[in-house]
């Protein structure tokens, strides 16, 4: 017996898989547009604040000179104190160690 071909679709897309992909790129355009307008926004404020900061800077010079000195002195001031806490540690270590030595030698474990 000759059996023709029978021709055969595809299989058959999930509905679930179809829907899914219809809602991420409605998703996803929506999402694209609301990222571009907020990029905008702050591309402006950012723009604005430039210039009010250049508008401040050049009606306040010496005000702003005094703020950058403080500005300096205050991270000056936290490096500094970074600093003599970790030697202050590395002191205390060492004085640690030192007297863990000496009451092994002495046997006062």
């Amino acid at each position: 017996m000759n059996n023709p071909t029978i021709p055969t679709l595809d299989a058959p897309e999930n509905p679930s898989e179809k829907a899914a992909r219809v809602w991420e790129s409605a998703i996803g355009s929506d999402t694209a547009g609301a990222a571009d307008r907020a990029l905008g926004r702050t591309k402006e404020n950012a723009t604005e604040v430039l210039h009010s900061g250049e508008r401040l800077l050049r009606e306040h010079p010496g005000t702003s000179a005094l703020g950058f000195f403080g500005a300096g002195v205050l991270v000056g001031a936290l490096v500094a104190w970074s600093i003599a806490r970790e030697q202050r540690d590395d002191t205390a270590d060492r004085i640690h160690r030192l007297l863990t030595r000496l009451g092994r030698k002495l046997n006062l474990d």
